[in-house]
């Protein structure tokens, strides 16, 4: 790849970084061959055209076929791969550049190969064949030094010609014994270190900062390795293009996506868990962005299956394995999203909850803290309860005859089923009677995180507002401005801490705009 890119520098729009993709229209090729072997090969810009162009020009250029339509079209990476081999065996037009020693070393010696040859070529001219000796003796250090040089090159470009020849048999006799090689490619090779290294000092606070020696984390990464196509094909299904616009990242909703997706929900790991994870391992360079790059994403990874699984598997690469193993590989990046589910993630409707997200927040923490019945609803002043999720809606008059109780109910129960569904089967089987407490800790977490209470306001606006004439995104936007203005009416005359002065103010900024 790096001979094809030095080829095509000065006249090749992009870099190749694949054998596969970066090859498969034929373009790359084509100016390939035309820069190394110009005498065969035209290049055409009609793509049928060119293909044919290709497969004829490679038949000149090297000692066996290997190109075909096929192979071009299909990009089968290991074939292209040997034929650049072949290519770069055949026509390796590497010459020296031209300020480089290397040049002046070889035009002192072509230019000493020229005197001698046109003096020696008149053996009976005695004076001149002793004024080329002459010469020749005055230049012999200049001589020799050029000599060795040329000489060392030619030895390095014979080992790299027998590394190329080693590479192009071995990546044959794969094909030919029906196990083609995989090629990993630029890209792949940067995209495997970043999905299979982890950062010790990250893994280490998972871990409530217990030493961890560095075996460990070898064992994990063992375990990335193993599954990193796995692992790269999840992070892209639940990613999209970060604020920024440069690549991509896993938000918030993202990763509650594949939380829920992949049955991941219980009382060890609920909601409320996986923001704590998201929020302490985003990148401080993709802050902005509020996304997880794919370094942090396996980091997340590693703590759910400790959370989860700590209790039944001690060692951490095998709590990471049992994750993959029976909840990634089964049940992610499956398009098994519902109506509900489709209308909620929707772009234009997480923008909506992103602009109002500050003051939904304060409103969330507010009544997180309202139900005082119990200690232990005491306790959980970071999650909303059912009773919690009833006193808002009474407080800003959404209940109804349309919109019941059973109705709430069954709004609240829903956000959290989509992650518990058949979680008693999966946990039940991670081993004794670990599994089956774990399974009762699914029905006692009944508490909704930030992130499911905006899931459960997005399923209300549904609920109070089925105009099918309107866009879905601006009717959640007029009911989050709606109940807006129902909280600040209903607390207006109850300043009764800071905490409900701060949302009356933020309320009023938010109002007025």
């Amino acid at each position: 790849l790096r001979w094809a890119n030095v080829q095509l520098a000065s006249v090749f729009h992009r870099p190749v970084e694949n054998f596969g993709s970066d090859l498969q229209d034929g373009e790359a090729i084509g100016i390939l061959l035309s820069v190394v072997a110009p005498e065969v090969m035209e290049f055409s810009e009609d793509p049928e055209e060119r293909i044919d162009c290709i497969i004829s020009a490679a038949v000149r250029c090297t000692d066996f076929e290997l190109l075909t339509a096929q192979v071009i079209l299909e990009g089968q990476s290991d074939m292209l791969a040997a034929f650049l081999a072949q290519l770069f065996l055949s026509r390796s037009n590497l010459a020296a550049k031209p300020n480089s020693l290397l040049a002046m070393h070889l035009g002192l010696l072509e230019q000493i190969c020229i005197d001698a040859f046109q003096t020696f070529s008149n053996p009976n001219d005695h004076q001149q064949i002793i004024k080329m000796c002459m010469q020749l003796d005055s230049q012999w250090a200049e001589f020799t030094l050029a000599a060795q040089t040329v000489d060392e090159a030619a030895k390095a470009m014979q080992g790299v010609n027998s590394r190329v020849c080693t590479f192009l048999g071995d990546t044959l006799a794969h094909r030919a014994q029906g196990r083609p090689r995989v090629m990993l490619d630029a890209k792949e090779a940067r995209e495997f270190l970043i999905y299979t290294s982890l950062n010790a000092a990250h893994v280490q606070s998972l871990f409530n900062n217990e030493p961890l020696d560095s075996f460990v984390i070898s064992r994990l990464e063992d375990v990335m390795r193993k599954h990193f196509h796995l692992l790269r094909e999840v992070f892209r299904f639940y990613s999209v293009p970060t604020a920024t616009g440069i690549g991509s990242g896993m938000t918030m909703e993202g990763v509650m996506k594949l939380y829920q997706d992949c049955k991941l929900r219980s009382k060890v790991l609920a909601p409320r868990h996986i923001e704590l994870l998201f929020v302490d391992h985003l990148d401080v360079s993709a802050a902005q962005d509020r996304a997880l790059s794919p370094g942090s994403f396996v980091v997340v990874l590693v703590g759910c299956a400790n959370l989860k699984f700590k209790e039944k598997i001690k060692s951490p690469h095998e709590q990471l394995t049992f994750l993959i193993e029976n909840h990634l590989k089964p049940h992610a990046c499956q398009e098994t999203a519902s109506l509900f589910q489709h209308m909620a993630y929707n772009v234009k409707v997480r923008n909506i909850l992103e602009s109002h997200v500050r003051e939904l927040k304060i409103i969330f923490q507010l009544y997180a803290t309202m139900d005082t019945s119990s200690a232990d609803a005491m306790q959980r002043a970071h999650t909303m309860n059912i009773v919690e999720f009833r006193m808002l809606l009474q407080h800003c008059e959404m209940m109804d005859e349309t919109f019941t109780e059973s109705a709430m109910r069954e709004i609240f129960n829903g956000i959290q089923q989509s992650a518990t569904a058949e979680a008693e089967e999966d946990e039940g089987s991670a081993g004794g009677e670990g599994g089956e407490d774990d399974a009762q800790g699914i029905d006692d977490d009944e508490e909704l995180s930030l992130s499911e209470f905006l899931d459960g306001l997005v399923a209300i606006a549904a609920y109070k507002f089925p105009d099918p004439f309107t866009a879905f995104d601006k009717r959640v936007n007029q009911f989050i401005l709606k109940l807006f203005s129902a909280v600040q009416r209903h607390w207006s005359r109850k300043r009764i801490s800071p905490h409900v002065d701060n949302m009356l103010n933020a309320l009023q900024k938010k109002l007025r705009q």
